[in-house]
This record gives structure tokens, C-alpha cells and sequence, in this order.
């Protein structure tokens, strides 16, 4: 039994005596005091465990001290048993009324009093067990708003401000932190990538999870990866750091403003489509592979879904959460009349009815799984351009020279352009040289891969169902390639009034005809051969070998 502290309150002095020997006797430490003032000053000092209080006393009588300690030390609950004369049900139920919380009259029944006082020591003792565990859980619930906060202001800033992207997004979760995440960013070609996320499970655990695939996709759009490319690292990378049983279903997905296509991996989001300016759905890309980090990566299957709109519309992705959300009426909402929400300009905004629609069919009760959804606008631009980020440069040297072979391996993981990207943000570029040389070697590297090593024929472009034939097959032989390389070189070197920089791609394909792209001015409204031209008009020098099969460029540094 746990030692108490207790107050005995009586301005008999014997009373006082007769009773603390008692208690003393029975292994407890006693204070007296001979009214309620003095009561109340012995709480101000320390608090007892256990008061036993005299009703009738000069200067403040019990009632009247039971009051104020219970109005001074609230936040403490300090069993007050009575010890008085009066035995009419008024004053035991005054006393009861004031706070007390038993009652005994006098003379004192000495083992009733025994065992009032063994119970009012199991009842400290529980109270001492919720109080340390109410103060246990007071750190853990001020610690956890601390984790929360820090972790919220992570997540905050690893996926960052989208208003450079143009995209709306809307994510409601579960819990406090959706396992749902929306990312986009702009590749330093001007193509947005957005990823759709959506983590098994809820909560921060859920979040921590997307962590990996969100760091992946901005390192690898920052530095020119294709979304298959993007793809294929995120689930490595959740393959080696999830634990079994969890994975991320993504959609990712490309949007070319001056190609005007779509391009989309989907492992797992139910829903992603194109939908027009008239609110119809024209394309819709399906889930065609499981979710990241399931499969080795050997086994996966980076192929992706491409579509050439003919006319502006909006991409809409949305995840689970929103495809199975249970209305008023157990029913779930037909996503064709959400898209039909969509009949505007894609330059407009568009979310907020959608959101107020999803909220309505909710008609108040708590989403059962993260809500996530995002519209990017499809049309001839994305927004203000933002030029990619330049890093050391990386040699002072007036003259270098370097070269850089990619095999079948490379070319399928799209690894050149980003390569070659990475290099140009490297050499201590201007933002508009690093503009220009962008589009270069894009559109040459581009030529020596789609017609050099695949060999496949423009001419297919010349309708937008032309062109999306031509894309897909691109893909397919992308996916498959065994044979075949790219050699780059590019050396710096020092002109006669400014330096030049050297370019030359050589394919192992049969040639590329590009004579009858040189010397015409480009056509914006053709679906191929505007890149051949502005080659020719930012290069100095532009000169076809080996059937076309090798090109080499000089452009001067101005």
C-alpha cells in the first residue's frame, strides 16, 4: 500500500491526536491544522494525498475550505472525507455538495476509518498511475506535433511550388498526411512531367514511402531522363528500400507542347485519360504494369503509352481514392460526368467545381482513402520557360575535346540526352547558348536515334493519326533494341573572333536525307522537319556526311 500524506483539519486537539496517531499507526505521514484557513495554507505548501476534515471550526469552517481547495487546486483531484457530529442527511449532503467526497461521523468508527483510508490509498495510487501516464502522454502528444510539423514542412518543400507547371491539384487526405503525392517539374527541353503517386497504406508512413520515388523524379527530370527512364530508377529504388508488402501505384506522364503529345507510363492509378475542350474523354491510358517496387528490375516493363492531340484538352489523372469514394448512397462516381465538367479551355481553371462535386457526393463524411487529382493544361505551351540549372563548369581549358559512345543498352534507357544534358549545363554556357545547343542536340541526337538506328521513315507523321502510329512504333522498337549505337563527339575550340563549339553524331544506321530540310525556313504547321531547319539557321556551319548517317555543326559562342 502506497504511504500517504495526510491533512488532518480539526480545532480539537485531542480529535486532532486521537486521529493522527491512527494514521501514523498505519504507515502514513500526518500534517494537522486546526481550521481552514490553516488547511488551505498546508495546500499552498504542499498537497496531501488524503484530507481529513472537521465541519464546525472558528474562522473558515470545513465547508467552506473544501470549496476553495477544490476551486484552487482543480487540476488535482485530493480525497475529502468529513469527520463530524451531525448526522442528518442535510449536512452530509452540504458536505457532499461542497466537495467533500465521504462522510463520517463522530466518534470515529476506527475501522471503518481503517479501511476508507486503505481505499482512498488505491484510488492515489491509480491516481498516480494516470497522472504519470497523462504526463507521458502530454510529451509524446507535444513531441509528435513537433514530427508532424517537421515532416509536413519537408514534404512541403520536397514537392514544392507547381506555379511554373500550369498543372491544378487536389489531394484530400485520409489522415493527417495523404500517402497520395503530386509532383511536376519541367525537363531542360521544356517538357512537364507530372507524377501521380499513390502509397499502400495512410498516413506518415505512407508518405515516407513516395519520399524515394519524389526525389528520384525531380533529380532525373532536372537532368533530361524520359519518363520509361524515370520509371524504371523509382521502382529500383523502392525495390531495394520498401519493405515487402509495400508499393507505390504511379502514373507518370510527359506533355510535349511542341510535339503536342502525351506520353504515359501507368503501373496502377484506375484512371488517366485526355480529355477535350468539349469535356469528352478521347484518349484514356490504362493501367498496362504493376505498381513500383514489385517486380526486379529486370523485369520490368518501361514501355509507354503515347497520344497527339489535334486539338488543346487537359490531362486528368486521379487516384483510388477518388475512382471508389463512397457517396450518401453507396454509390461512386461516374468519371465521365466529372470529365464533362472539363468543357472549357484548358487555359482556364477547372478544379474547384470538380472538388466541390467530389465533396458533395461525400455529403460530409470523411474520405475512407487519400483523394488525389491533377489537371495539366495540353496545349502549344506550358507556361513561362524556365531554363535549366547550370553547374560548375567544369574546365577552364580555351581548347578540349571529349566523346561519348551509347550502345543499345543506353539508347533503350534513354540515357544520351540526359547525358549529353548533363554535359552542356557543365561547360559554362550562357542561358541563351545553353537554349540554343538544347534544341541542337536534341534534334540531331534524336534524328541519328529514330532514323539512323531505328530506322523509321518521318513521312509517317503527316496526320496527328500518323504521327501517334509513329510514336507507338518508336516505342516498341526503343523497347527492343539489340543492335545499334550513337557516337558523340564535341570539342571546344578557340576561333578567330569567338569560340566555337564543335558537334558531331554518327549513327550505325543507313543515312538520313536531310537536304531537302537545309536551305528552307521552318514551318510551324508541319509534323516534321521544323527542328532541321532551325539547326541550320543557329549553326554556323551544318554539313551531312556518310549518307547522313553523320552530321557535325559548328556554332559560335558569342
Amino acid at each position: 500500500m502506497q504511504t500517504l500524506n495526510v491533512l488532518v483539519v480539526d480545532d480539537s486537539h485531542v480529535n486532532r491526536l486521537v486521529v493522527s496517531r491512527l494514521i501514523q499507526a498505519l504507515g502514513h505521514h500526518v500534517v494537522t491544522a486546526e481550521d481552514g484557513a490553516q488547511a488551505l495554507a498546508c495546500c499552498e505548501t504542499m498537497l496531501p494525498d488524503l484530507i481529513l476534515m472537521d465541519v464546525i471550526m472558528p474562522q473558515m469552517d470545513g465547508l467552506e475550505a473544501t470549496r476553495r481547495i477544490r476551486e484552487r487546486f482543480n487540476k488535482r483531484w485530493i480525497p475529502i472525507i468529513f469527520l463530524t457530529g451531525k448526522i442528518e442527511q442535510e449536512d452530509m449532503l452540504a458536505g457532499l455538495g461542497a466537495g467533500g467526497d465521504d462522510y463520517l461521523t463522530k466518534p470515529v468508527d476506527i475501522k471503518l476509518l481503517t479501511a476508507k483510508i486503505r481505499v482512498m490509498s488505491r484510488i492515489a495510487d491509480m491516481q498516480q498511475r494516470i497522472s504519470h501516464d497523462a504526463q507521458r502522454l502530454e510529451a509524446y502528444y507535444h513531441s509528435n506535433e513537433m514530427e508532424q510539423q517537421l515532416a509536413e514542412h519537408v514534404l512541403h518543400n520536397l514537392y514544392g511550388d507547381r506555379s511554373q507547371t500550369g498543372i491544378e491539384q487536389w489531394i484530400q487526405p485520409a489522415v493527417q498526411f495523404s500517402g497520395d503525392i503530386i509532383t511536376a517539374a519541367r525537363s531542360p527541353t521544356d517538357t512537364l512531367h507530372i507524377m501521380l503517386a499513390d502509397s499502400t497504406g495512410h498516413g506518415l508512413s505512407a508518405a515516407i514511402a513516395c519520399l524515394p520515388a519524389a526525389t528520384v523524379f525531380y533529380a532525373m527530370t532536372q537532368k533530361g531522363f524520359g519518363i520509361n527512364a524515370i520509371a524504371r530508377e523509382i521502382n529500383k529504388k523502392l525495390k531495394q528500400h520498401l519493405p515487402v508488402g509495400r508499393f507505390v501505384a504511379a502514373t507518370l506522364a510527359a506533355i510535349n507542347p511542341q510535339e503536342k503529345t502525351v506520353t504515359v507510363w501507368n503501373g496502377g492509378i484506375p484512371f488517366a485519360a485526355f480529355v477535350n475542350e468539349q469535356g469528352q474523354i478521347e484518349k484514356q491510358f490504362q493501367s498496362s504494369n504493376p505498381p513500383l517496387g514489385i517486380l526486379r528490375n529486370m523485369d520490368f516493363d518501361a514501355s509507354v503509352d503515347v497520344y497527339r492531340w489535334s486539338e488543346p484538352g487537359r490531362l486528368m489523372i486521379c487516384s483510388d481514392g477518388l475512382t471508389e469514394a463512397k457517396g450518401t448512397q453507396d454509390d461512386t462516381l461516374s468519371l465521365e460526368a466529372l470529365c464533362s465538367m472539363l468543357a472549357s479551355p484548358p487555359g482556364q481553371p477547372a478544379l474547384a467545381p470538380l472538388r466541390e462535386r467530389v465533396l458533395a457526393h461525400l455529403g460530409g463524411h470523411e474520405n475512407a482513402d487519400d483523394i488525389s487529382l491533377v489537371l495539366a493544361p495540353c496545349t502549344a505551351s506550358i507556361g513561362p520557360a524556365t531554363p535549366a540549372a547550370q553547374g560548375t563548369v567544369f574546365t577552364q581549358l580555351s581548347n578540349w575535346e571529349l566523346r561519348l559512345d551509347f550502345g543499345p543498352k543506353e539508347l533503350r534507357e534513354e540515357l544520351g540526352m540526359a547525358t549529353l544534358l548533363g554535359w552542356l549545363n557543365q561547360i559554362g554556357l550562357s542561358e541563351a547558348q545553353l537554349s540554343d545547343l538544347l534544341l541542337i542536340v536534341t534534334e540531331l541526337f534524336n534524328n541519328a536515334l529514330d532514323h539512323g538506328v531505328l530506322a523509321l521513315d518521318s513521312s509517317e507523321k503527316h496526320s496527328s493519326t500518323g504521327f501517334t502510329s509513329y510514336l507507338m512504333k518508336r516505342a516498341g522498337k526503343l523497347f527492343g533494341l539489340q543492335h545499334g549505337w550513337i557516337q558523340v563527339a564535341m570539342s571546344h575550340v578557340t576561333g578567330e573572333d569567338f569560340p566555337i563549339l564543335k558537334l558531331c553524331i554518327h549513327d550505325s544506321g543507313q543515312g538520313f536525307d536531310a537536304a531537302r530540310f537545309l536551305h528552307s525556313e521552318p514551318d510551324n504547321t508541319a509534323l516534321h522537319g521544323r527542328g532541321i531547319t532551325l539547326v541550320n539557321r543557329l549553326c554556323r556551319s551544318v554539313r551531312y556526311l556518310e549518307n547522313g548517317s553523320r552530321v557535325e555543326v559548328e556554332y559560335v559562342l558569342r
